[in-house]
């Protein structure tokens, strides 16, 4: 796991509400260990899983990763009662991770951001970089990990930008 951080780490105070941003293509059981982390210090947490348009999937349906997320949703809220996490509230997020968080501040009052998102191999820090973007769009201390992918996707023929390579398997999937 890699963490980067703008602005303040991780809140010690007992009044502490983290706003966990998890995508859903991450392992959920490592949303969970980063989550246990911060619940050390009695943080409540605001759960979002945006319905992430990953690659060309911006250019399809907006919609489409809304079943993604919310099974993603449904593994994170059975996983973090078993750890006996004090969730407040947990919902599906808009595919865009900023919007998603825009949207959960406004019924919510969180004290910190904690982003939960894919290693990727190149994380350098720039403007356009979803921290300091979530960081400028809310003032409040950002932490980012990035964690591992949920399932490695197996390898078939054809190109994966025509075919989604990546995505979840949904119940149409499975059937066909």
């Amino acid at each position: 796991m890699q963490a980067d951080t703008k602005s303040g780490a991780a809140s010690a105070r007992p009044d502490a509400r983290i706003l966990v941003i998890a995508d859903w293509t991450v392992d959920p059981h490592a949303v969970i260990a980063a989550c246990s982390r911060h619940h050390e210090h009695d943080a409540r947490l605001i759960l979002t899983v945006p319905a992430w348009l990953h690659g060309l999937d911006w250019a399809g349906d907006p919609t489409a990763r809304a079943p993604c997320a919310q099974r993603q949703l449904d593994t994170i809220a059975q996983l973090s009662i078993a750890a006996g996490l004090d969730v407040e509230v947990a919902g599906v997020g808009d595919p865009d991770p900023i919007s998603a968080i825009t949207d959960a501040m406004e019924s919510h009052a969180p004290t910190e951001i904690l982003l939960l998102t894919r290693m990727r191999r190149f994380e350098a820090p720039h403007p356009l970089d979803l921290v300091y973007r979530a960081h400028r769009n809310t003032g409040l201390p950002v932490q980012r990990m990035s964690l591992p992918a949920a399932v490695v996707p197996r390898r078939r023929r054809g190109s994966t930008l025509l075919r989604g390579g990546g995505h979840c398997d949904t119940d149409e999937r499975r059937a066909a």
